[in-house]
């Protein structure tokens, strides 16, 4: 009886066993189905490519295809190597990437690389197809089909606005006429002008559109001195206070003016035509609109008859410099004239622009002239 029940126990492990051993045999067939199912899954996962592709980026993040994208690309004031310096140091700031609102497939999608919130390229995925006889669960995996870098995120713009006489400059480099935008804008102090005497100065916008990273133009006035732009401030910035030397030729070349002027203007002397070759027509710039109103009003001076006049007082209010070897004068003179009406005290004020012929003030020309009201005048 014994033995009997002997045999039954040792059939019963040996059933037990058996069914452990399937069933451990099982789990293992499932966990390795499970772990190829999960592989294949994991690498049909477009981020899963993505990310082993952007820790390579990260890990090196200068190649010759980043040489070579930014060689191709425009910065005439930068060298490559300072281009690849502004690169380099925004790429430290580690790549990233997110997947394009458009563009893509089910078999394509673009994703773009970004460095901070600068787009730096895109890269393009695909199905690898040659692993089609390869997975067992018919998820292909993803493969970089193409990938291009692009840092024109990375241009910054320079803008400054300066009178056409000045110079400015980028890393050294001097920009030419082909970086001024816009039409030219003049100088409101000078708008009254421009109409009759073409040479005025006028301000001109320069723009740089291909700078990598971020850098300040540097200006230079008419004379070669570096001159800083202040945003803040208009036209004003640019009008310079004349140096006593400049106060003091454009003083004694105004009185000097001033008294020609007034006496051609009241018909004194001479026939006009004579007085105005013989007296004023050194100080008036030849060719000039102004040059062609003195001499048209000859005809009319005729009538005037005046006997006398004598120039009481000249003042040179003010004097700007436009730079250039132009200025704007303002100033007031008061004479005294004796004609039909007999004995008449007058007053002119008035605003011309002087240029310097030469460049060193032994030549000054009146470009153009014109009378103003002053406020006593207004109030009248």
């Amino acid at each position: 009886m014994m033995e009997k029940k002997k045999k039954s126990g040792l059939g019963y492990f040996l059933a037990l066993l058996i069914y452990v051993l399937v069933a451990l045999a099982a789990i293992a067939f499932l966990m390795v189905w499970l772990w190829g199912f999960a592989k294949e899954y994991e690498a049909s996962r477009p981020t899963s490519t993505m990310n082993v592709y952007v820790q390579g980026l990260n890990e090196n993040l200068w190649s010759d295809q980043i040489a070579q994208t930014i060689t191709e690309m425009p910065h005439e004031v930068q060298s490559d190597e300072d281009c690849a310096q502004v690169v380099r140091e925004m790429l430290n700031q580690g790549i990233s990437y997110a997947r394009t609102a458009s563009g893509g497939s089910t078999d394509q999608i673009n994703y773009s690389l970004l460095c901070g919130d600068k787009i730096i390229g895109k890269v393009t995925l695909v199905e690898d197809s040659s692993q089609a006889g390869q997975v067992k669960h018919g998820m292909l995996p993803w493969i970089v089909y193409s990938e291009e870098f692009d840092f024109t995120g990375l241009y910054s713009t320079v803008e400054v606005t300066v009178p056409n006489s000045y110079t400015v400059t980028l890393n050294g480099v001097e920009l030419g006429e082909e970086y001024i935008v816009g039409e030219p804008i003049h100088f409101s102090l000078l708008e009254d002008y421009y109409g009759s005497y073409d040479q005025l100065p006028v301000m001109v916008t320069y723009r740089y559109d291909h700078l990598f990273g971020q850098m300040e133009p540097v200006v230079y006035d008419s004379s070669g001195a570096e001159f800083q732009v202040d945003e803040t401030r208009g036209e004003e910035q640019f009008l310079n206070n004349c140096s006593g030397e400049e106060l003091e030729r454009l003083t004694d070349f105004t009185e000097r003016f001033a008294e020609r002027y007034q006496y051609y203007m009241a018909a004194v002397g001479d026939d006009p035509a004579t007085v105005y070759a013989d007296r004023l027509s050194g100080y008036i710039l030849k060719g000039s609109d102004l040059e062609f109103r003195m001499k048209a009003a000859q005809d009319g001076l005729f009538y005037v008859h005046s006997n006398n006049m004598r120039v009481n007082q000249t003042i040179l209010n003010t004097a700007v410099s436009f730079g250039g070897g132009v200025y704007l004068c303002d100033f007031s003179s008061d004479f005294t004239v004796w004609g039909r009406n007999g004995e008449e005290d007058q007053e002119n004020h008035m605003r011309m622009i002087v240029v310097d012929v030469r460049g060193d003030m032994s030549d000054l020309r009146v470009a153009e002239l014109s009378k103003y009201k002053n406020d006593s005048e207004d109030s009248q």
